[in-house]
Order: C-alpha cells, then structure tokens, then sequence
C-alpha cells in the first residue's frame, strides 16, 4: 500500500530563542578577520581543520533552529534503546561544521558555498564524541557561465573521530570563488 503525505507546517521559532536579542547574539559572534581569496593564489592540498566536542547542548539548540526533533536527536531514552545506544547529531548539523571549516578558516573573504556531492555518513556523532573536522582542496577549474568565466573549488571534507579514528563523514565540497587574481 502506497501512502502519500503532504503535510504543511508553519515554522516558528522557539520562544526561549525568539526571545533572544539580536544585538546580544551578534556580541557572541567572534569577530573574525577573513583575508580576501584569489582562486590563482589557492593551492592543491591547502588544509584546514577545526576540532570541537559535540555537546547535547549543540545538538539541541540545532534540533530548535532546524525544527528537527527527531527523538534520535532530542529524547535521551529512545536514544538508548536505538542501534547506536545514544542520541546522534543531525548529519546536516555535522556537514554545518564543515561549512564553518570551509567558509570561515580555508579559504576567506570572496567565496560562497554551493552545495556538498556524495556526503556519506559512514559513523553517527554522538552526544560528547570529540571529532575533527578537515577541509582539504583538491581541485580547481574554470568554467564558461552565462558568458563569463567562472572559478570553482572542490574541498574534499571530512569528519573524524579523535578517539577512533573512525570517518565519521565524508564527501566533497564545490566552491564558487569571485576573483581570479588580486587586482
């Protein structure tokens, strides 16, 4: 039997982070400084990483901003009695930490993010895993658009765990750069 859903749903904010002031949140963003990038000056094999606990905390404010609360991510009793005995983070949470890794730390000022291929989810990120997550060029091209040439990057990016080793993802990142060269 086929079944067909078409449910819609109005999104609200949760009142605990609605009533959060904007001024306020953004003294918590760090200021950082990005230097602006040039595709002709990005290598093959440049890196970065970032290392971080994920905390149920993480995993819970993402499950109120995302509005997913699956409980394999909020409801530690079913956590248990699941396959991996815990609550997991949402794997587009642990893809979210690459963004960060990608935007924020490899390359700079003067890219955009457009899109992740072939992210596989090979070990779930549990409450209080310790995990790396790297960013790692290995690809540049041009390419003709709307008669103007285009510069791309792909980022192989990956997510491990520090006690085991483990991958627990790993795909690859396309990456629009504005500029070919410093003027």
């Amino acid at each position: 039997m086929n079944m067909t859903r078409d449910e819609h749903f109005d999104y609200k904010l949760p009142p605990i982070l609605e009533q959060l002031d904007e001024a306020e949140i953004l003294s918590q963003i760090p200021k950082i400084q990005l230097e602006p990038c040039f595709f002709d000056e990005m290598n093959l094999g440049d890196k970065s990483s970032l290392h971080l606990t994920v905390s149920r905390k993480i995993i819970l404010l993402y499950s109120m901003i995302s509005n997913d609360y699956n409980p394999i991510h909020v409801d530690l009793e079913y956590g248990k009695k699941t396959f991996f005995k815990a609550n997991i983070a949402q794997g587009i949470l642990d893809l979210s930490f690459c963004s960060g890794v990608v935007g924020s730390h490899l390359v700079g000022e003067g890219v955009a993010l457009l899109g992740f291929k072939n992210a596989e989810f090979r070990n779930a990120v549990k409450i209080d895993d310790k995990i790396t997550v790297t960013a790692e060029i290995v690809k540049k091209y041009s390419l003709q658009k709307k008669g103007k040439e285009r510069y791309f990057i792909d980022v192989q990016i990956k997510i491990i765990h520090d006690e085991t080793q483990e991958i627990a993802c790993v795909g690859l990142a396309t990456v629009t750069v504005f500029n070919k060269s410093r003027p």
